[in-house]
């Protein structure tokens, strides 16, 4: 039996580009398309404003996955800060009356309404400074040196400061797609007991699951996100 084509939206951690999720465009299996989404003010779009508000980069990101939308079947995947745009997302396609993911992959982020307490203590530091805790936690890109990141740091700020603006609606809009959670064992920045909080933004299971690696753990585990992604589609064809 073929494996259905499926596509698979990806939206970065702060910081971060569409590049980040590129390498994984060339190691998923063909039947699952990769989809790394641009916020605005990096990579392609770095002529472009910064969003101020999540809701605002979620509505803004939806609207790039409407545009490149082409399968019946597709999943939304968000790192961290792009966890709290991919929820919003779901929440501002679900109110239009628009397709929404079969599934909510959530990685590296605590629910909604709980701040990280590491961005929290380093959003004030002076660039050296800033720039050393980002290297210690592995979120500084390869090769790039303190000299060669004062653009690389204006992008981190800005996507703090809106994190940081951001606080869930109270009560939470609450999605209607089933939430994975996957977070680090040695990330620092989540907490075991708080994921399963994941479950007042949603009427569907919620499951958490634990990999090796600290905050960016992400991004070494292609594979295994290939497999997750492979195994829904699958039942979902047989469900259907």
């Amino acid at each position: 039996m073929t494996a259905p084509r499926t596509q698979l939206f990806c939206v970065p951690h702060a910081g971060g580009s569409a590049g980040v999720f590129r390498p994984w465009q060339r190691t998923f299996p063909d039947h699952i398309d990769v989809v790394p989404l641009e916020p605005a003010g990096r990579g392609t779009r770095r002529s472009e404003d910064f969003a101020t508000q999540v809701p605002q980069a979620a509505a803004d990101l939806a609207g790039l996955l409407l545009d490149r939308l082409d399968t019946d079947r597709f999943f939304l995947l968000g790192h961290c800060m792009g966890a709290l745009i991919a929820y919003e997302m779901v929440h501002h396609l679900e109110r239009a009356g628009l397709p929404t993911p079969h599934t909510l992959i959530v990685s590296g982020r605590n629910p909604p309404h709980l701040q990280t307490e590491w961005g929290k203590r380093v959003a004030k530091l002076p660039d050296d400074e800033l720039f050393a805790e980002l290297r210690s936690v592995g979120g500084v890109p390869k090769g790039l040196s303190r000299a060669m990141a004062d653009g690389f740091l204006h992008i981190i700020r800005n996507d703090q400061a809106m994190v940081h603006a951001y606080t869930p609606a109270d009560p939470p809009p609450v999605v209607d797609v089933p939430v994975h959670v996957l977070a680090g064992r040695e990330d620092e920045m989540t907490h075991p007991d708080r994921l399963l909080g994941w479950s007042a933004y949603t009427t569907g299971p919620v499951e958490v699951e634990h990999l090796t690696g600290g905050h960016y753990f992400l991004y070494d585990w292609p594979d295994h996100v290939a497999s997750r992604v492979t195994g829904w589609t699958a039942q979902e064809a047989v469900t259907a």
